[in-house]
């Protein structure tokens, strides 16, 4: 059976006797968490993963979020000359997002990698330490549901 290029793979693979050891020594206890008591987490304005098929948006200043498929995402305008303002609509909404420095975040709706966007909120937020200032940064999101002429006439 030897020459038989197959048997490698049909061989069931015996695992090997050890010889008796001392007992496993006990792993090594993590050390102790400081817990603040501040449970705010830092701020980060986007999350970039690997092809998401949402992005969801997270509104801290009227508590909502609205997760958007990329799929259903139409036009993203991004005013590029100052990086402050991306606007974009997405299954009947439209998207206002007003920051700083919003180019990364733009490059990753691009390629569908966007998994969050959020604006900064101090309770729910700490600034990192020393800022970044080339980080993105969002100050604040407006979402909007759009109406269209039919369901303005079926409402008068």
């Amino acid at each position: 059976m030897g020459d038989d290029p197959l048997s490698r793979f049909t061989n069931r693979i015996r695992p090997q006797a050890q010889p008796s050891a001392s007992p496993p020594a006990k792993p090594p206890s993590a050390p102790a968490r400081v817990v603040s008591r501040d449970a705010r987490q830092p701020y980060e304005a986007f999350e970039n993963q690997v092809r998401t098929p949402t992005v969801e948006i997270r509104c801290f200043s009227t508590g909502l979020s609205y997760s958007l498929p990329y799929a259903h995402i139409g036009a993203i305008v991004f005013e590029f000359m100052t990086g402050r303002k991306l606007m974009f609509t997405g299954c009947g909404h439209a998207v206002t997002i007003n920051g700083r420095n919003l180019r990364p975040i733009v490059l990753a709706l691009n390629l569908h990698t966007c998994g969050y966007i959020q604006d900064f909120h101090p309770e729910a937020f700490i600034l990192p330490q020393p800022e970044d200032p080339a980080a993105p940064f969002v100050e604040s999101i407006k979402v909007d549901v759009l109406h269209g002429p039919k369901a303005l006439s079926k409402n008068e």
